[in-house]
C-alpha cells in the first residue's frame, strides 16, 4: 500500500511540473508575440510618418521625374518597312523624349486624309493622299518625306495579264480612291501611253482586301507593297508579276502630312514629332538587325520577308527626308491630271520642309551617335 502512495505522489508531482512548464511556454509565447506585435506596430507608424512626409515636402520633384506626355494620332496603311522609322523611335523612347505618347493607328490613305481634315488625326503618313487633297483647296501640308520611290508591284491572276497594256480594260485593285497606290500606277500608266481614267477600271478594296480579292480571284489585278507581293509570290498564291512601278517612276511615296493649322499655331509640336521621327530613320538605316527586332513588334510578315523589304526600302530611301523641287512639281502635275484641275499649283502650296531641313542640319551638327544614343 505504502508503495502504491509512493508512486500516486510521484506522478502527481511530475503532472504537475509538467503542468508548470506548459503554462510557462505559454506565457513566453504570448510575451513574445506581443512584443513582435508591438514591434511590427511600431515598424508600420514609422514609415506610415515617413511617407506623409516625403509627400509632404517633395511634391513637385516626384512630379517632375514623371512628365505627362502629349498624345498624338498617326495613321499608318500598312506596317512594312517604310514606317519602321516611326515605330522605333516609339520603342527606343525617342517620341518620349520629346513629351510625345503617339497612338499608331491602321487606316488606309484616303480614309486617313478626311480623319486629318477632320482633326480625328495629328499625322498621316499616306502623304501622297493629302497632297490630292492639298489640289482640291484643303490646307495640308506635306513637311516629310521617306521615300521617293514606291515599293509597290502590279500582280494578276489572270494569263491574258503579263504587261502593261494588258491591264487595258481591266481592273486594278487599290486600298482607296486617290491614294499613293493609285497615284503610283497611274503615273506608270501615262508613261506607257494608256489614259488611267478611260483605260482601266480602278476598285477600292481596303488596306487588307486586296490580297484576299487577288487570292479569290474577284479583281484582275492588284497594287501591292512590297512584303504583300513578296508573300503572294513565294508563298504557292497563283500570281505573276506584271510590273514593278518602284523601277519606272519617281514620286512621293510616304512621308509625313499635317494640317496647315498645326504647322502654323503649333510649330513646336511638328519640330517635336519630326525630330524623334528622323532619329529613328538614322537608326533604321544604321543598325538592320536591331531595327527589325524592334519591328516585330508591329509587322508580322515572316522574317525573310521584312529582310527583304528592309533591303528594298534602304534603295529607295530620300537622303533627307526631304524631295526634289523636280520631283515635287512632277508629284503635282500628275496629281492634278487625275482630280482634272486646270489651275497652276505653286510647290509652296504643297509642301514644306523647312523642320526637316532645321532638324537633320541640328542632329548632324549634334552627332549622331549622342543623337541616336548609341555608343561608337
Amino acid at each position: 500500500m505504502g508503495h502504491l502512495l509512493n508512486s500516486l505522489s510521484r506522478v502527481y508531482i511530475a503532472g504537475k511540473r509538467v503542468r508548470q512548464a506548459a503554462l510557462w511556454h505559454l506565457h513566453l509565447s504570448a510575451t513574445n508575440s506581443y512584443v513582435n506585435l508591438m514591434v511590427m506596430k511600431m515598424k508600420y507608424l514609422w514609415l506610415s510618418s515617413f511617407l506623409v512626409f516625403a509627400l509632404a515636402v517633395c511634391p513637385t520633384s516626384l512630379l517632375a521625374q514623371a512628365p505627362s506626355l502629349e498624345n498624338l494620332r498617326v495613321s499608318f496603311a500598312s506596317f512594312g518597312v517604310i514606317y519602321y522609322p516611326h515605330f522605333v523611335a516609339k520603342e527606343l523612347g525617342y517620341y518620349r523624349d520629346e513629351g510625345l505618347n503617339v497612338e499608331i493607328i491602321a487606316m488606309p490613305g484616303g480614309l486617313a486624309t478626311q480623319a486629318l481634315v477632320a482633326g480625328d488625326l495629328h499625322f498621316s503618313t499616306s502623304s501622297g493622299s493629302s497632297l490630292n487633297a492639298s489640289l482640291r483647296g484643303i490646307k495640308l501640308k506635306v513637311v516629310y518625306v521617306n521615300l521617293d520611290r514606291p515599293l509597290y508591284k502590279i500582280l494578276s491572276w489572270r494569263d491574258d495579264i503579263r504587261k502593261v497594256a494588258d491591264l487595258r480594260g481591266k481592273g486594278i485593285g487599290i486600298a482607296s480612291r486617290g491614294d499613293t497606290m493609285e497615284g503610283a500606277a497611274n503615273l506608270m500608266l501615262r508613261q506607257h501611253g494608256m489614259d488611267p481614267v478611260r483605260d482601266v477600271i480602278w476598285v477600292a478594296l481596303g488596306t487588307g482586301g486586296r490580297v484576299t480579292s487577288l487570292a479569290a480571284k474577284a479583281v484582275d489585278s492588284a497594287v501591292l507593297g512590297f512584303a504583300d507581293s513578296l508573300r503572294m509570290q513565294t508563298r504557292g498564291f497563283a500570281v505573276h508579276e506584271v510590273a514593278n512601278i518602284g523601277k519606272e517612276i519617281k514620286m512621293l511615296y510616304t512621308g509625313l502630312a499635317a494640317s496647315e493649322e498645326m504647322v502654323v499655331k503649333r510649330p513646336d509640336l511638328v519640330r517635336r514629332f519630326l525630330r524623334a521621327t528622323v532619329k529613328g530613320r538614322e537608326f533604321v538605316k544604321r543598325f538592320k538587325a536591331q531595327s527589325l527586332a524592334l519591328g516585330k513588334k508591329y509587322d508580322k510578315s515572316p522574317d525573310d520577308v521584312r529582310s527583304a523589304d528592309y533591303d528594298a526600302t534602304m534603295e529607295m530611301m530620300t537622303a533627307d527626308g526631304t524631295e526634289d523641287l523636280e520631283t515635287q512639281k512632277s508629284d503635282i502635275e500628275t496629281a492634278k491630271r487625275m482630280l482634272n484641275i486646270q489651275k497652276d499649283v505653286p510647290v509652296e502650296q504643297i509642301f514644306d520642309f523647312r523642320f526637316t531641313r532645321e532638324i537633320y542640319k541640328e542632329l548632324r551638327e549634334a552627332g549622331w551617335d549622342r543623337a541616336l544614343r548609341v555608343g561608337k
